[in-house]
């Protein structure tokens, strides 16, 4: 196994199947995802994972239903290459094998830190506007607020603001989470 060279790109999925470590590669750039997240970070992580995972359940939509919550590192497939979303709900089971997920969730969770949030809100955006995934999820844990967008016509559209310990409505308004 081996690192990506800095000179080399655009790199292909053929290069990101020999790397060590955890990369994600979008439009042929390389971006690494160590050091792991802070414990603050795993903590709202594994909180949001446990609220969405139990919601489904409630709402028959858990894995019985088809839907089911991954927390990263899971490596997702779209045209653009491979992203590891903080969170992801994948509701159509075809979309699931050995490697991933194959093809846009249902809802990705991106919680922002200082070494990824520029990419979360700006390019991960319009990489997940360009798959078609019908949500995203940002959650901001220094300003404690949660911004929402949701697919229409195509585009992201701001569907909430929400602030620490409200409810955010999730998949299409079916699952009711507190955020924080």
């Amino acid at each position: 196994m081996n690192r990506p060279q800095p000179a080399q790109k655009p790199y292909t999925l053929a290069d990101w199947e020999t790397w060590e470590g955890r990369w994600e590669l979008i439009h042929g750039v390389a971006y690494d995802m160590t050091p792991a997240p802070s414990l603050a970070h795993q903590e709202l992580s594994m909180a949001l994972s446990v609220r969405i995972a139990n919601q489904l359940e409630a709402a028959g939509k858990g894995t019985g239903g088809g839907c089911q919550v991954y927390a990263a590192p899971t490596d997702v497939f779209l045209d653009c290459g491979v992203v590891q979303p903080d969170l992801l709900v994948v509701c159509d089971p075809a979309k699931r094998s050995a490697r991933g997920i194959e093809g846009p969730p249902d809802l990705v969770v991106e919680i922002l830190s200082p070494r990824t949030a520029g990419r979360d809100m700006v390019r991960k955006r319009w990489v997940y506007e360009a798959a078609g995934i019908p949500e995203y999820l940002i959650v901001d844990p220094d300003e404690k607020v949660g911004l929402l967008l949701r697919l229409e016509a195509g585009r992201y559209e701001e569907a909430g603001r929400i602030e620490w310990g409200g409810m955010v409505a999730l998949l299409g308004g079916t699952l009711a989470v507190e955020l924080g």
